[in-house]
Formats: structure tokens, sequence, C-alpha cells
């Protein structure tokens, strides 16, 4: 029997296709998915007999839809879809990510165009379309700071688009330095450095030289032998994992500091399940990213994605409909931590406020935020302003304005708050950062059909949301 494993906490019915994505806000109160059905759907948590926070409940037309089996242990929550984002894409949404203070989404289809919505007056609206794809296109990121977009395709291209005062946004520039379809990109945690990965069997490595995006490093050769089909950064940004047909996860390190006990040599492609975690700092503009380590033999299928959460856990889906966990060092003490934590839960109940918001020149709506056990929360201190409150872009006079109410992300925190946030994310760690990395657990017929998606939830850490062929959004929480 695993020391650690997934309980399944809710199964979300309503796409009419198959989910290709799901993606947390930055809060971890929301959830979007995005289907083959050309819908967004946002899903949410009732608590008790309260019903849902009126600021996020999206259009009024939208029936409430009760999930089946959501009820947590202590039976206070039910998820639900709070709104549906429809008649916009022409084909296939096949991916969609949150802005950075959780007031817009991007959603990629295979129309060739990006959407962008905006939440206002608690209905959400597309308010810009980004086109210049010739095909599908795969995935789309929002750097930290929001300011800039990323997007590729089926066209082997990625485009850099840079938002703009009035919702406009611009490209600033086009790589093609892929041979094949382009599967994913994802942003590094600092926002100057750019992944992506290819149906080529690479992975490519972004920073921006004056005004230009250069590819500072490609990871081939003695990397992965098929399709690269989901990149993660570790939480500090230090380590890259990857996923692919060939049935590998691989983890990458900056090889600045040289071979050292536990890591592969600078030319290995495979060090077993050793740490690998001896490696030099990241560099932006000379990542010198190296394999440090190969998980190999877990996965019978395609490895279609991974995420790698707050807690240090990596968690990935394939096309045996299976989803596994993967940490480093000893299982035992993790169940240990996880077990002490649920009891912390059952002694203290949740704590809830109510803060009232103005976003948009809207009226002030109430905002019922849960905190549990175990959630990253940034107090007025570390923000060096209001619960909440942080900068953005006005979208017609292009000034900088204060949003209450909005998550300004670790890139709108002051120094001494992301000390203290750093010193909370450690605290959530569940693994043994050095020690060898190993299965930690596997949900074997997680879904019916292949596992599109996992998402680790970025202020519950133990919560996991999956995605998959058989039209259904599963929540998981580790125990």
């Amino acid at each position: 029997m695993d020391c650690v494993s997934l309980e399944l906490v809710a199964s979300l019915p309503g796409h009419q296709d198959k989910v290709w994505s799901v993606a947390w806000s930055p809060r971890g109160d929301l959830l979007a998915s995005c289907s083959g059905d050309k819908t967004v759907r946002i899903w949410t948590r009732r608590f008790g007999a309260t019903g849902p926070p009126a600021a996020i409940t999206g259009s009024d037309d939208v029936n409430l839809i009760p999930s089946a089996g959501s009820a947590t242990a202590s039976g206070a929550q039910q998820w639900y879809c709070c709104a549906i984002l429809d008649q916009c894409h022409s084909r296939t949404i096949r991916n969609i990510a949150w802005s950075p203070n959780g007031r817009a989404l991007a959603t990629a289809s295979f129309d060739a165009t990006v959407a962008i919505w905006e939440l206002s007056g608690g209905v959400w609206e597309q308010v810009a379309e980004l086109e210049g794809h010739e095909n599908e296109v795969k995935c789309v990121a929002w750097n930290p700071d929001g300011r800039l977009i990323a997007t590729c395709g089926r066209d082997r291209s990625v485009w850099i688009w840079e938002s703009l005062p009035g919702r406009e946004f611009e490209c600033v520039d086009v790589k093609q330095g892929h041979t094949q379809d382009v599967k994913a990109v994802r942003w590094h945690p600092g926002g100057e450095l750019l992944v992506s990965a290819s149906y080529d069997d690479t992975i490519k490595l972004w920073n921006c030289d004056g005004d230009e995006w250069v590819c500072s490093q490609t990871l081939g050769g003695c990397g992965h032998s098929s399709t690269v089909w989901d990149v993660s950064w570790a939480p500090d940004g230090q380590r890259l994992a990857s996923c692919s047909d060939d049935l590998t996860i691989k983890l990458w390190e900056s090889g600045a500091a040289g071979a050292g006990p536990g890591r592969s040599s600078a030319m290995s492609g495979d060090s077993g399940g050793h740490g690998g975690d001896g490696g030099g700092h990241l560099v932006p503009s000379r990542p010198d990213l190296r394999c440090a380590t190969t998980l190999s033999g877990y996965h019978q299928r395609t490895i279609f994605s991974l995420d790698w959460g707050p807690t240090g856990l990596i968690a990935s889906g394939d096309g045996e409909d299976c989803i596994c966990v993967f940490g480093q060092g000893d299982p035992e003490l993790a169940r240990v931590a996880l077990r002490a934590s649920e009891e912390e839960e059952r002694q203290v109940p949740d704590a809830t406020t109510t803060t009232t918001v103005s976003c948009d020149g809207g009226a002030e709506r109430s905002v019922v935020h849960q905190q549990q056990q175990g959630e990253v929360e940034l107090n007025d201190q570390d923000m060096g302003g209001g619960a909440g409150d942080t900068t953005d872009v006005d979208p017609d006079s292009g000034d900088r304005v204060n949003c209450p109410g909005a998550d300004a992300g670790v890139s709108g925190l002051r120094d001494d708050g992301k000390e203290r946030l750093a010193k909370r994310l450690n605290g959530l760690s569940l693994v043994q950062v050095g020690q060898p990395w190993g299965l930690w657990t596997r949900m074997v017929g997680a879904h019916d059909a292949d596992v599109n998606c996992v998402r680790w939830n970025p202020a519950h850490p133990r919560l996991l949301a999956s995605c998959s062929d058989d039209r259904l959004v599963k929540l998981w929480r580790l125990r």
C-alpha cells in the first residue's frame, strides 16, 4: 500500500466533448476548464448553505451545476459551475491561462485564434482576440507580471505578445526555431525565460536580448527521444520537468556547478532516480540546463501532462488513464506530515472573512474568502498595501491604478513580503530535496480515457485537478 494516496473529492460533469485543459486561478478559488465543445467552464465551491459568492457567479443565465460526490469529509463544500464562456471560438478550445491578477483569461483554440476574457460586473466578456497563427493554437501562457503572453501552435511557431492600454495586444516577436508542432509554452517564475516543448522531441529556452527574443538553449540530443508534451518549473524556478511520448519524465537543472554527488555527468541523459539537486544557480541568459534525473518505467503510455506543485511533488497524467505522483525522499515522512495536517484541519474550523471590493468601476461586492489549512495567504504587510491590492494598467487610459481584491502574485510583493512567502512555501514542502526521486502513488483508472491535463492548486497545495477525454473534470486530495 502507498504511504500517500489520492482521494477523489469531486467529479464535475458538464462538458459535451473531451476536456483538454484545466487551470487554477492565482488565488486557487476558481478552476477553469476548456473542451472540444468550444466552451470554457469556471468552477468554484459553495460553502455550507450560504450559496456562491455573488462576485464570482458569472452570467445570471448560468444554472448552478452541483457535482457528484463533491462533499468533503465535513460535508461543508460543494463544487459547481458558476460560469460558461461560449460563442467565441469556432473549433476546440485547447488551452487556457489566467492572468496573474486573476481578472482575465486567455483561451487558445484550434480555430487559430486566442481570445482574451475579462470579468466585469460579475460577467465574463471577451475583450480582445489575438490573430496570426496559421492554424491550431496549442497553448497560451501569461508571464508573471501580466505584460506578455506567449502562444504556440501547429505552425511550428512561438509568438510573444505585449499587452497595451485599451485592451490592445501587439505581437513583439515570432520564433520559428522548432521544426514540428509546438505543444506547450511555460514562463519561468521570474518572467525572464520562456520554455517551449515540441513534437520535434526538443525543448527550447528563450530569453529577451534587447528587442528580440533569442534561443538561449535547446534541450535535445541526450534528452527525450519522442514528442515532448508538457513542461513545468519547480516552485523555486531552479529546475525544470518535462514529459514525453517516450514514456519518461526528465528533470533538468543548471550544470554551472558541474557534476556532483547524486547528479548525472554533463553529457548523461539518465541518472536513475537520484536527487540531482547539486547544480548551479539558473541564469536566464545562460540557463545551461542538464538532465539530472530520468523517471522511467512508471507510465506505460504517452505522458501528456505534468505539474510541479508547491509541495515539491510532481503529478503526471497519461494515455493509460492513470495519474502518478512523484516525490523525493521517504514518503513515510510525508504521510506523517499529511496526517498531522489533517488532524489540525479537524480541530481548527475554517476561518471565513468577507472583503468588499470594487474593480473596473463596478459596484461594491462582497467576496467570501475561505482560508484552509495549508493555504498560502498574502497579508497586508506582504503586499505593502490593502489586503489583496495590486497595481494594474487601466485599459482605457494606460495609467497604473490600484485594483482591490485582485491577486497580485509574487511579482506584486515587496522584498520582505517575498521572504515571508518563501518561508511559507518552504514550510509546505513534503519532499526531502537532494534525496532520490520515486513514485509515491499511482491512481489507476483515474479517468475512463486519456488524462489530458493535471494541475496542482497554488493556494491549497494538496488539491489536484485533472481532465480527460471522458468529458470529466476531477478533483483529488493528497492524503
